[in-house]
């Protein structure tokens, strides 16, 4: 059995623990070498303390019991459940306490994850984030199978301008054709015509959108 395992099982029973953490009223009972190990925030929360030996208990707010859990549970085990349902509450958990590993496994798993009707919300959700891989990744996705995104995905229209204007920044390796991004466009726009026309001259009137001088004149 190996030392963090053992670890692991005397932080479950309640046993030689030497900290409480308290989320919304309910206890962990942990060891402080073991959540600093994992933890730039645990080891300045507790560094600040380490003169007072009687510290034991800090309540910890902007968190959930569940995730918690989750992120002692990764200290002690190095490992941690990633699903659907969890990933974004746990990548947010992890960010805020700065579990660098923990953030590599949301990261990949929502990689894996991308498809043609998720693709702009993970995008957009990395601008929230430092998450430059993931952001490319999904911005990669989205590029390569542009129509097909822009066919399926509602996300596209909740776009703010600036936003879309950010996901149409097209790579060398990975243009776009003129046609869809004209036909993207005006789907945006006609979505909230009468919030969004002040947009038209800048989304259709550069850039040379000479096919789309028809579609500008209509919103007009």
């Amino acid at each position: 059995m190996s030392a963090r395992t053992a670890f692991h099982g005397l932080c479950l029973e309640g046993n030689l623990g030497n900290v409480i953490i308290i989320v919304d009223g309910v206890e962990f009972v942990a060891h402080k070498t073991i959540l600093c190990s994992c933890s730039q925030y645990f080891r300045a929360l507790f560094s600040r303390h380490w003169s007072n030996a009687e510290k034991t208990v800090y309540k910890i707010p902007g968190t959930s019991p569940e995730m918690m859990g989750l992120i002692i549970q990764y200290a002690y085990t190095g490992t941690v459940p990633v699903t659907a349902d969890n990933v974004v509450s746990l990548l947010i958990a992890a960010d805020q306490f700065n579990v660098l590993g923990i953030i590599r496994l949301c990261y990949e798993f929502l990689k894996s994850q991308l498809h043609l009707e998720n693709c702009i919300g993970i995008w957009r959700f990395t601008g929230h984030y430092y998450c430059p891989d993931l952001r490319e990744a999904a911005h990669d996705f989205i590029l390569r199978h542009f129509e097909e995104v822009t066919r399926a995905s509602t996300e596209l229209l909740e776009l703010s301008v600036s936003d879309l204007e950010r996901l149409l920044e097209e790579k060398e390796e990975l243009p776009l054709k003129e046609e869809a991004v004209f036909e993207a466009l005006l789907k945006w726009l006609a979505h909230d015509l009468q919030a969004r026309r002040q947009h038209v001259a800048v989304l259709l009137g550069q850039e040379g959108w000479r096919n789309g001088q028809k579609g500008f004149f209509f919103f007009k």
